[in-house]
């Protein structure tokens, strides 16, 4: 029959079965009894609704997964959007709409996408047909009360089963049999053959014990909230209904969608719903008919809202972009300090987007006048979530927690990137999220393992004192240990591709996440004029900074003022420099923290009130002018992954002591300056002494020190990220095409 002609037959039919329910009831009783007297339940059906519509989405996903890269989002889009086309024009329309979708999309045939809509549609029917009749059993027994007519729905159920399966395999045989020769026409013959035959292709290439759990699992539990959700409606109308027996009666009004009926299920929803209520519940005919059609309001509106979500995220074709993929997202877990990891972040956007690529970089918080200041504005930093306001307490962790819990909900921003790269936690589990959603692919790359989860014996001993947000998220990692353990390993393991940040540190995360990953250390500007600078300009005179006077020669110290970085170790060895040297200062750049004040008495208690000078937040071209001037440069920090600090002063030819363990070990060549014995103070004064006693040797090292930077160049970093970039994207498209085409 012609569909449009279907249609209107089943329009037809839709009217006449609401004129015959109108008959039976006064529109003015149902009007009456269709009013709400609770909001709180019915809000509560609303979000049920939207919990089983996730439920059977991603079902319908673990189906899809096997033929093409589809997201979350997308299969969620899909299944409203076909879901309000089915509703709207009862032809199948909105499982046409879908197979094109995914045809369009990801290229998936059009048998492949049918085959899995059909057996997504079979577990519906299956959960319901068995629900029935397990009811029935347990009713015999006299066990529960049940509402009246369970036996007739339950066969119904059974039967409009036995039918789908029966299509399913026996379908061929069918259509060539002499009885559909004779009896079918041509046309429907071979629709139920090829019906038949995707169903049971879909279900040979797609069909596991554990898939099987799986689907089973969500279709039940979609089943179950379904059902309470019914309940729901009575507490909105004010009628008392038992739960149990209305939870039972809900799968029998179910059936009504497997009918044929016209646009929005108009008339066969109301008389269907009023046998239920009426006949099976017990309830008045008016009670029944008003309670139904809030019912159908209710789902009315659901499927006409979430359709047009879905409409809206569904997407277009993917099209290969001219030179290959071009669009990139950064995430990062806040730019709320000028440091190492933050440093990275900023190279690698600007870096990218020097090279062509159009490159949107996201954090969870920003703050630009303590960030970076003369850097970030070029980054553009865009937040995830709108920012609360600054003197909101815990502010930082408290925007980095919710954008944690709450990427499903802005996932979709990210349906137009070609690759994500996520740095560092929580970052890698957002990335995760976005990728899982939106079906796009990333890349993980880590300084550090999370330190929260695998803290170092350093970050024991000393905490976070230095840090209110930090002390809070640790707290709240401690108790919900386990799960931030989970999503840490999993994001970063489901990572398409792990960078990470040298060798040192890489082989710990390699230990860690037992996943291969590949080295991308930090960089530095290795400028093209000689380092470092002439020796008088480093053993003579001096410069102002901030207000203080600073003598050279000096020994320059970068870090962020934490405990971790034991600048207490460098203080104490400067006590001993000063014997040898007394006009020598250390010179700390960099904005105060409450740990600052602690480094003060240490220096107070020493005598070296001259000696060292704290000089304060100061601009970037201020402390390259520092970094090149210095006369050694000591990186005191006992337990570091990697130290920017050391390839950065050492990229202006300026020796560096540091101790002989962690990352250092590797960013210091040999020549390039004194890895001293770990925790010594005597032997790390040692060698800043020697590298101040002779300034020829000392400007000897120096060029060692700026020849061995060049390993490190940013261009360098950029390479390896590029790359890595370029191969999961072009991956994920061929998986995608090979999917189509299998």
């Amino acid at each position: 029959m012609n569909r449009w002609l279907r249609l209107a037959l089943q329009t037809a039919v839709g009217v006449v079965l609401l004129w015959l329910w109108l008959r039976t009831v006064s529109l003015t009783d149902v009007i009456s009894h269709a009013r709400v007297h609770s909001w709180a339940p019915l809000v509560l059906m609303i979000l049920l609704f939207l919990l089983t519509t996730v439920i059977r989405a991603r079902r319908w996903l673990l189906l899809l997964r096997p033929l093409a890269p589809v997201g979350m989002v997308r299969a969620f889009a899909m299944n409203t959007a076909g879901g309000l086309l089915n509703y709207v024009l009862p032809i199948r329309s909105g499982d046409a709409a879908r197979a094109w979708w995914l045809w369009r999309r990801h290229r998936v045939p059009a048998g492949s996408a049918l085959a899995t809509i059909v057996i997504d549609k079979a577990c519906d029917l299956a959960a319901v047909a068995l629900v029935l009749a397990l009811l029935e059993v347990v009713a015999l027994t006299g066990a529960i009360s049940t509402p009246t007519g369970l036996l007739g729905a339950a066969a119904l159920a059974v039967a409009l089963l036995s039918a789908v399966l029966g299509t399913a395999l026996l379908g061929p045989r069918l259509a060539r049999s002499w009885v559909a020769r004779r009896m079918l026409p041509a046309r429907f013959a071979s629709a139920i053959a090829g019906q038949a035959f995707a169903f049971r292709a879909g279900a040979r290439g797609l069909w596991t014990p554990a898939l099987a759990g799986r689907l089973a699992f969500l279709t039940v539990l979609a089943l179950a909230i379904d059902a309470f959700n019914f309940t729901l409606l009575f507490a909105a109308v004010g009628i008392s209904v038992p739960a149990l027996k209305a939870m039972a009666a809900y799968p029998a009004l179910l059936l009504s969608f497997a009918i044929p009926a016209g646009p929005g299920y108009l008339g066969n929803l109301e008389v269907a719903g009023s046998l239920v209520l009426h006949g099976g519940l017990g309830l008045p005919a008016p009670v029944a008919a008003g309670a139904i059609v809030l019912y159908h309001a209710i789902t009315a509106g659901n499927a006409l809202v979430l359709g047009l979500l879905g409409f809206f995220l569904v997407g277009g074709r993917r099209r290969a972009r001219a030179g290959g993929p071009r669009r990139i997202a950064v995430f990062h877990c806040g730019f709320t300090y000028s440091g190492g990891g933050e440093r990275i972040v900023i190279e690698e956007v600007l870096g990218l987007r020097r090279r062509g690529y159009e490159v949107e970089c996201y954090a969870p918080t920003v703050d630009q006048s303590r960030c970076f200041p003369d850097l970030i504005g070029d980054v553009r930093v865009r937040t995830f979530l709108p920012q609360l306001p600054r003197w909101f307490p815990f502010r930082e962790a408290v925007q980095m927690a919710a954008t944690s819990l709450l990427m499903p909900a802005y996932a979709w921003r990210f349906r137009g990137v070609d690759a994500i790269v996520g740095c560092n936690q929580p970052s890698a589990w957002i990335a995760w999220w976005a990728a899982r959603l939106m079906d796009v692919p990333y890349i993980v790359y880590l300084n550090q393992p999370n330190r929260l989860v695998y803290p170092r014996k350093i970050d024991r001993e000393t905490g976070w004192v230095a840090n209110a947000d930090y002390r809070l998220l640790a707290a709240i990692v401690l108790r919900a240990t386990r799960f931030v353990a989970w999503a840490d390993r999993r994001s970063v393991q489901e990572a398409d591709q792990l960078l990470v940040n040298g060798d040192y540190i890489g082989d710990i995360i390699r230990r860690t996440y037992r996943r291969e990953a590949i080295d991308c250390p930090a960089g530095c500007h290795v400028a093209s004029s000689r380092f470092p600078l002439p020796i008088d300009a480093r053993f003579s005179g001096g410069l102002t900074i901030n207000g203080y006077p600073i003598r050279r020669p000096y020994v320059l110290l970068t870090n962020r003022h934490y405990p971790q970085k034991r600048f207490d170790l460098a203080i104490k060895a400067m006590a001993e420099v000063r014997k040898r040297h007394p006009r020598v200062q250390l010179v700390i750049p960099g904005p105060a923290t409450s740990h600052t004040d602690s480094l003060k008495t240490v220096v107070a208690g020493l005598g070296l009130t001259d000696a060292v000078l704290f000089l304060g937040a100061i601009a970037e071209d201020e402390l390259q002018k520092l970094y090149e001037g210095a006369a050694v440069y000591v990186y005191p920090a006992p337990e570091e992954d990697f130290g920017m600090g050391v390839i950065e002063s050492m990229a202006k030819g300026v020796p560096v002591v540091a101790w002989n363990q962690a990352g250092p070990t590797v960013t210091v060549g040999r020549g390039t300056g004194h890895l001293a014995e770990p925790l010594v103070v005597s032997d790390y004064a040692a060698g800043i002494s020697r590298l101040l006693d002779s300034p020829v040797e000392n400007q000897a090292t120096g060029e060692r020190a700026f020849e061995w930077a060049r390993r490190f160049d940013w261009e360098r970093h950029l390479d390896t990220l590029e790359r890595a970039v370029l191969d999961v994207a072009r991956s994920h498209e061929q998986v995608a095409a090979e999917a189509a085409t299998a």
